[in-house]
């Protein structure tokens, strides 16, 4: 008893000494193991939030990658997704364009020749500020449209033997074949492109026809049948393929092929709707004139066709071409010149290049803009109906214009005797055939001018109304043979991007940047929260 008490006050006296006063008490507790860290419910949250977040942010990575390689495939798939930054909307289709592309039912190929590359960037044409990767991107949009349109590039160094195919066409970088199983239709550049210098500033201006171009294209080589246009030669013509290139290719473009044939020598195609006289010099054969005769009696024939004439001052006389005209009621005035007494109803200073009027009867639902007749011969309707054939004016002057010859040249142009002149008309007669109605027409132009290149590529309204006129009489005027919208300036401040920005901003930054930015935005935010 004696001894656990005596025990017991050492133990007192002991604890109320330091422990660096005890003898063997720091040995003893440095031998002893560290206790253990007690977990807790707060630490194990912190682990699952950092995880969480980590998760998430791959997941997100994930999604946009995955979402850059979807659209770029889908871009590429469907070209319309691609957003069009040209200033004129220079790589969307046209309304007619789509609407033709969509109505196509025979397998089609586009051949863009050259390059991919080359298009794309717009290397080709480039020292002309062509734009050709528009060539690309509207065949693209036509085939999107349509399953049986397929698009494909033939680079000519590439594809010796696809050249070599079609030796008559010199096929070569920055052409375009457009084919089918029934014919195929071959565009340059200048089909596609066209280059005209400002009047008022002198600077080169380039225009795009390229949505007209492939589209009207397109819509050749898928008719049954093409019409034709024949040029009559041999009389040693004032107007020809170069002078009036602008009205043939507008014709091109309306789907009409054009021919040139010796009237004398060579037959009229079969399956000619408009036969052009342009100006001759020189006077028609009986026989020709037989052959004029025999193409607009054709009774078999259901379809309508047209005789087009054109005439300058100084072209001489023509008796025997003046008497067919005749038969259908037009008298040409050889030798004199349409002019104009008003200041205000001509151009260019020229009294000789009248404003003229079109004919409320044909082409009604229509206004121009300026109708010129320039040097025009005046005609004269000799009856307005006589058996079957009808005549009227499609062109008119003022009624202050009047005939200018060699007699009153010399007389004050204010004291002359002035009237209405006439100086285009239509004579046609109705054919009819199992309930359906078809034209035989003559078409006369007192002026030349009308057709050349100078007043068809102007602001003038001449181009757009014989696009018109030629239809009507074709009896094609509200069908498919129309291919005809505005051409566009291609070398115009724009938004515009090399292939090696579109590169580097498709790629380098939403395809690879983003994504990294996004990853690394993510680990700091994880680094962040794992120290919480």
């Amino acid at each position: 008893m004696d001894e656990n008490n005596k025990n017991q006050e050492t133990l007192e006296e002991n604890a109320s000494v330091p422990e660096e006063e005890i003898p063997g008490a720091q040995e003893v507790k440095e031998e002893l193991p560290a206790p253990k860290p007690q977990k807790t419910k707060g630490g194990s949250g912190r682990l699952k939030r950092s995880g969480m977040a980590t998760m998430m942010t791959v997941v997100f990575i994930a999604i946009v990658v995955v979402l850059n390689l979807l659209v770029s495939i889908l871009s590429d798939r469907f070209p319309s997704m691609n957003i069009d930054l040209t200033a004129q909307g220079m790589n969307t289709l046209s309304e007619q364009a789509l609407e033709i592309a969509k109505g196509v039912t025979q397998p089609t190929e586009i051949y863009l020749i050259g390059a991919e590359d080359g298009y794309r960037s717009d290397a080709i044409g480039s020292s002309y500020g062509l734009k050709y990767s528009q060539v690309a991107n509207l065949a693209e949009r036509l085939e999107e449209a349509n399953g049986k349109i397929h698009t494909q590039f033939i680079d000519p160094d590439l594809n010796p033997n696809f050249i070599s195919e079609y030796p008559n066409e010199s096929l070569s970088t920055g052409m375009v074949m457009v084919k089918t199983d029934r014919r195929y239709k071959v565009l340059g550049m200048t089909d596609m492109f066209s280059r005209t210098q400002n009047s008022t500033t002198g600077a080169i201006e380039s225009y795009s026809n390229v949505d007209s171009a492939l589209a009207g294209a397109l819509e050749l080589v898928n008719m049954e049948k093409v019409p034709v246009l024949t040029l009559a030669t041999g009389h040693n013509e004032l107007l020809n393929s170069s002078n009036m290139s602008a009205f043939l290719s507008m014709m091109e473009r309306q789907n009409f092929e054009v021919r040139e044939i010796d009237l004398l020598t060579e037959e009229i195609p079969e399956d000619t709707q408009i036969l052009m006289i342009p100006t001759p010099t020189t006077d028609y054969t009986d026989e020709e004139l037989e052959k004029l005769r025999a193409l607009l009696a054709d009774g078999e024939r259901k379809e309508s066709i047209a005789v087009l004439a054109a005439f300058y001052p100084g072209q001489g006389e023509l008796p025997k071409l003046s008497s067919f005209l005749e038969e259908w009621g037009v008298k040409v005035h050889s030798g004199a010149v349409v002019a104009e007494t008003d200041d205000s109803r001509y151009i260019l200073g020229s009294p000789n290049y009248p404003i003229v009027d079109k004919s409320e009867e044909v082409l009604k639902d229509k206004t121009y803009n300026r109708l010129i007749s320039p040097m025009s011969v005046p005609l004269e309707l000799m009856f307005s109906g006589n058996g079957d054939v009808g005549t009227q004016a499609l062109w008119t002057t003022a009624d202050s214009a009047y005939e200018l010859t060699e007699e009153n040249a010399e007389q004050d142009p204010q004291g002359q005797s002035t009237s209405q002149q006439t100086v285009a008309t239509l004579s046609s007669v109705l054919q009819q055939f199992d309930n359906e109605f078809y034209y035989r027409s003559v078409i006369v132009y007192g002026s030349s001018f009308v057709f050349v290149d100078d007043f068809m590529q102007t602001a003038f309204g001449n181009s757009e109304y014989l696009s018109d006129l030629m239809k009507y009489a074709t009896d094609t005027d509200g069908s498919e043979v129309s291919v005809l919208t505005e051409r566009v300036q291609t070398n115009i401040l724009d938004i515009t991007a090399s292939q090696g920005t579109i590169v580097m901003l498709g790629l380098g930054v939403f395809t690879v940047g983003l994504p990294v930015v996004i990853l690394a935005m993510g680990l700091v935010i994880f680094l962040k929260r794992r120290h919480l």
